[in-house]
């Protein structure tokens, strides 16, 4: 049978904490009041997989307190020790008496040895004054405490899920999000079934929703990170929709002599416009404005 050396500390892991804490006492056949318990971590549930950790606690068995020895009684004497220690008690008195008639030992010897006594002790309190400045310091500096580290990139993310699931939920849409993190760019595709009321005309709700999840993400990431939010491929079906509107706005443009500005759209569709015409000798593309109200303008060349 497994014994648990005292003072040891054990490693248990469990989906939370009080079921870690219950396996170890468990495994090390003792009660919670035989040990002592340090929570390491309280576990994460995580977000659609990503972020999930164990609860993990390390138990340590007491030591068993020995029963001391009762003292003698010192005031329990035999009756013949008690003699003894009366006579040797007289015999002391006399002696004092002797010590004090003879007076062997000068006075200026013993004002000199007074004088280096003080001294001594003054020093060993400057030294003893000067540690415990020292341990005081120590203390204060050991005291300070330390920054707590952000959270990851994966945390981030998890929270930015959730912020989004509770964000549709308060617009009545119920949705199922799935996060798909590449280097430079992270992806969260809706699947519901109230599609329309999620992307809006011209996609006006989805790319409002993205502007708060890009927001969200650059408050918490220092490096740049874009969000694309997509359902039901809208993404792919809306470039293609742009590609067709950018050749014709070219050919409007030309025609009419005039430069033609489109209404105001998100960096991601912006660029497909650009994309479309970067190619078009006969005209220019540009943006201005600012966001949300950023525009392409199509100049004829």
């Amino acid at each position: 049978m497994y014994k648990c050396q005292e003072g040891t500390p054990t490693k248990y892991e469990a989906n939370s904490v009080e079921e870690a804490i219950s396996a170890g006492l468990t495994d090390l056949k003792v009660t919670r009041a035989q040990v002592d318990v340090q929570v390491i971590s309280n576990g994460k549930k995580g977000f659609l997989g990503i972020g999930k950790q164990l609860a993990a606690v390390e138990i340590t068995v007491k030591a068993q307190k020995s029963t001391p020895k009762p003292a003698p009684n010192k005031e329990e004497k035999t009756e013949p020790q008690a003699k003894n220690n009366a006579k040797s008690q007289d015999t002391e008195t006399s002696r004092v008496g002797e010590a004090k008639t003879a007076q062997p030992q000068d006075t200026k010897e013993q004002s000199v040895s007074s004088a280096n006594d003080e001294d001594t002790e003054a020093n060993m309190a400057k030294d003893d004054k000067g540690k415990d400045d020292d341990f005081k310091a120590k203390a204060k500096k050991e005291a300070i405490p330390t920054e707590p580290e952000g959270p990851s990139f994966e945390d981030v993310l998890v929270e930015l899920g959730n912020y989004l699931a509770e964000v549709t939920k308060n617009m009545g849409i119920g949705a199922t999000i799935n996060v798909t993190p590449e280097k430079h760019t992270v992806y969260y595709d809706f699947e519901t079934e109230q599609e329309g009321l999620l992307i809006g005309k011209r996609g006006k709700n989805l790319n409002s929703l993205q502007l708060l999840a890009q927001d969200f993400l650059d408050k918490r990431v220092r490096r740049r990170v874009r969000v694309i939010l997509d359902v039901a491929n809208y993404r792919d079906r809306r470039a293609e929709t742009l590609s067709h509107l950018a050749q014709k706005t070219a050919r409007d443009a030309i025609a009419a002599g005039k430069p033609i500005t489109l209404d105001p759209m998100p960096a991601l569709e912006r660029k497909v416009i650009h994309t479309s015409l970067a190619e078009n000798e006969h005209v220019e593309t540009y943006s201005r404005g600012n966001e949300p109200r950023r525009a392409v303008v199509v100049d004829p060349q």
